[in-house]
């Protein structure tokens, strides 16, 4: 009978090592963007003689800073004529306009400059091409920064027509995210901007082509008194619903998650008590199960861990999924239990269970969370898996049936299992949320 259970404990086991990951200060887009050509030296060395006659340091083109993509020179048909066109930003520390980009055109087997345009800033944020009016013409979206926390930052939207680039959006950010959160099929700009601990909002923006102007669907007050934005994360929250998850800070390591979504061009706060999501350390949002869809973690005490110290508790984190449906304010019946995992931030891994037994795990009270973990069933006590932290020496004189989880220069840490089946040890997956709004920051 142990055996059965602990094969259905194990059989849904997931022992993952950690890397880091985390929605977005700057986005990346979607789309697919055009190989360099082969003649990528000629128009290279095109930029290099268009700076030189600019008398401007040859060595100044820059990457931006936070996107995936990390190439300084972007080619891309940006009016959808047939010709290509290549940007790059580049720096001028002796002007007044640190930063300036430059369009570059193809015309035969040269490359020919056409322009120079004005950037903002210090520091090239992020750096994108995006239709926001699904006619094939693409737009120039660039984050800029002055590098300094807790200053904001600008986004600003070029856009370009025959030999003319004009500047359409200037809108200050903290995070923002290029998607279609009114579902409209049509590209908008959702940004989150914080003044730390004095006021903070949301507003979403969407190209007009009779005002020719971006114009503002909505705009949602989130309250001052918030630190940071440790975690935001955009994509789908529920069955046909996209979102936004904001992960705050807002005393010490204490934390809450707001998830916003928009009906009708109207931000709908779904979880308006920040009680419904309080956890007393940090949690990122994710999507820990991939379904495709994100949860929100909070924090619960083991079984026999209730009078114990704050500090002392190997917190579980579970894991929830909205259901989709609005509902009245204090209700949290729209929260669905999801996962349970273990989770050791500072050591660099985490421990799932079954759904199936969520609530039927804790660990030993002798335990301690810096140097053994043992997981039990609640109802039997029988043991499940162990963690066990080893000094260099004790590992050399270790059991053979430990496995090795994670290895440091001064110590390693393993585990192993009881029964059957052991624990399956695989690399977390580079995350794929570092889109639309999705990077660490402010």
């Amino acid at each position: 009978m142990k055996y059965r259970v602990i094969q259905a404990l194990l059989s849904g086991l997931l022992l993952f090592l950690l890397s880091g990951c985390t929605f977005i200060q700057d986005p990346v887009s979607l789309m697919k963007k055009p190989e360099l050509p082969a003649d990528k030296a000629t128009l290279h060395g095109a930029i290099q003689t268009a700076l030189q006659k600019r008398k401007t340091d040859t060595g100044a083109i820059i990457r931006p800073r936070s996107d995936v993509d990390s190439s300084s020179i972007r080619i891309q048909d940006l009016d959808n004529d047939g010709v290509l066109e290549a940007v790059v930003f580049y720096q001028t520390p002796d002007e007044e306009v640190k930063i300036h980009g430059m369009i570059m055109q193809q015309q035969g087997d040269a490359w020919v400059k056409l322009l120079d345009f004005d950037g903002e800033g210090t520091v090239l944020e992020s750096f994108d091409f995006v239709d926001f009016t699904n006619d094939g013409k693409v737009d120039i979206v660039a984050g800029f920064s002055r590098g300094e926390e807790n200053l904001q930052n600008l986004l600003i939207v070029y856009s370009f027509s025959g030999n003319s680039l004009e500047k359409v959006a200037p809108l200050p950010y903290t995070h923002f995210n290029i998607g279609d959160l009114n579902g409209d099929k049509i590209k908008d700009i959702t940004v989150v901007y914080l003044q730390q601990k004095e006021l903070s909002y949301v507003s979403t923006y969407q190209y007009d082509k009779f005002e020719e102007a971006f114009v503002e669907l909505d705009k949602l007050d989130l309250g001052p008194n918030i630190e940071s934005y440790y975690n935001v994360v955009a994509g789908k929250v529920a069955k046909n619903k996209e979102g936004i998850i904001l992960d705050a800070s807002v005393i010490s390591n204490s934390s809450y998650s707001k998830l916003i979504i928009m009906e009708d061009n109207k931000f709908v706060d779904i979880l308006q008590d920040e009680l419904l999501t309080f956890k007393e350390l940090p949690i990122e949002s994710e999507d820990v199960n991939d379904d495709g869809t994100l949860e929100i973690g909070l924090l619960e005490r083991p079984a026999g861990w209730e009078d114990r110290l704050f500090e002392e508790i190997p917190y579980f984190t579970t894991y929830y999924q909205w259901d989709g449906e609005i509902r009245e304010v204090n209700e949290n019946e729209g929260l669905q239990f999801v996962l349970q995992r273990y989770y050791d931030i500072n050591n660099h891994f985490y421990l799932d269970f079954p759904a199936d037994l969520y609530n039927q795990i804790t660990i030993t009270p002798e335990s301690n969370k810096d140097s053994y973990l043992n997981f039990v069933m609640i109802d039997s006590g029988e043991s499940v898996a162990e963690i066990k932290f080893f000094t260099m020496a004790q590992w050399a004189e270790a059991e053979s049936d430990w496995e090795i989880l994670v290895k440091e220069k001064s110590r390693v840490i393993a585990y192993r299992s009881h029964g059957d089946l052991k624990l399956s040890k695989k690399e977390n997956k580079p995350s794929n949320n570092v889109a639309p709004i999705e990077r660490k920051g402010n």
